[in-house]
């Protein structure tokens, strides 16, 4: 039976928190929840939160690393999901000391390379974030990693000339990841943009209060809003790696990746080598990417899943 780690920067963008619901309320065999970049442990109380709610405590929820190297201070940087009710122990991470009061960032690296030696081809990572914790396990443990089932990934763009965010925010993590010879699979910028809301449908997440669970959830999507331009709409493009581990769904196809690291102007740009007619083609990764999904039927089944229904 296959297991699944969580490696999330859930507390900015609100689609990480509707991908670890969707992969609760699918009963996904979840091992364990990761959180990267920037303030790693104000993320990690912001998932083991969600999954105390839902009544799964039992989750292991681990801070991570800021960046793979360059921190700078951003771990200190806000989420803007942030409430004082996080600070409670009941919401500390699993890597958290309560004597010395510290987080060891190292744990959850830790946590993925001994998951990866004892799991092998029966562990999946869902990559739903910048890269550092999915990196340094690879550089720890080549071997190990080299070995497991895949990562599923919400990163890249396939089709355009875009550098996308998850890959742009740590090129040096998301390296290390394209040149290991650890299956990919990929939901590119160019297919999860297209997962948008309706205003009708983003209102009733802001009003959701059936239970704490989906109040939680409707706070952590105020929240969001709050932090964004007038207009903003929620974008699902985290929920297609839950959807697509719980459910194989879509049309994929392999194609073969470039990442680029040398120029200043296309620095992260994730390029797909098939779409030119190139001599001297640099090297390159073959992973595997979605493309023209169902995105009504992916957005009503989430929608679905948190009790909303078409009048």
């Amino acid at each position: 039976m296959l297991k699944y780690i969580l490696d999330t920067d859930i507390g900015d963008d609100i689609d990480d928190a509707f991908a670890l619901d969707l992969a609760l309320k699918k009963n996904l065999p979840l091992i364990g929840i990761t959180t990267v970049f920037k303030n790693t442990e104000e993320r990690a109380r912001i998932a083991k939160k969600m999954v105390t709610l839902y009544g799964k405590s039992e989750i292991p929820v681990f801070a991570g690393l800021s960046r793979l190297k360059d921190v700078n201070n951003c771990e200190t940087e806000r989420c803007c999901q942030w409430t004082e009710d996080l600070k409670e122990n009941i919401y500390n991470p699993s890597n958290y000391d309560a004597n010395s009061g510290k987080t060891n960032k190292n744990v959850a690296v830790d946590f993925i390379v001994d998951n990866a030696k004892k799991y092998g081809k029966d562990l999946i990572i869902m990559a739903i974030g910048p890269m550092a914790n999915v990196a340094a396990a690879i550089k720890k443990d080549e071997k190990a990693m080299s070995d497991i089932g895949g990562i599923v990934m919400m990163g890249g763009d396939y089709v355009n000339q875009y550098t996308e965010w998850n890959i742009f925010c740590d090129v040096a993590a998301a390296e290390v990841v394209f040149t290991s010879k650890i299956d990919i699979t990929a939901f590119g910028h160019e297919v999860t943009s297209k997962f948008k809301l309706s205003e009708k449908q983003q209102n009733y997440i802001f009003n959701m209060d059936k239970d704490a669970y989906h109040s939680y959830l409707a706070e952590l999507s105020r929240l969001w809003l709050a932090s964004k331009p007038e207009g903003w709409r929620i974008v699902l493009h985290d929920v297609l790696v839950a959807r697509y581990a719980s459910e194989k769904f879509g049309k994929m196809k392999e194609i073969t990746v470039h990442l680029e690291t040398l120029s200043p102007y296309v620095y992260g740009l994730t390029a797909n080598l098939d779409k030119f007619d190139l001599v001297d083609s640099p090297d390159g990764k073959k992973i595997t990417v979605a493309y023209d999904p169902d995105i009504n039927e992916i957005i009503d089944t989430e929608m679905k899943l948190i009790g909303y229904r078409e009048d």
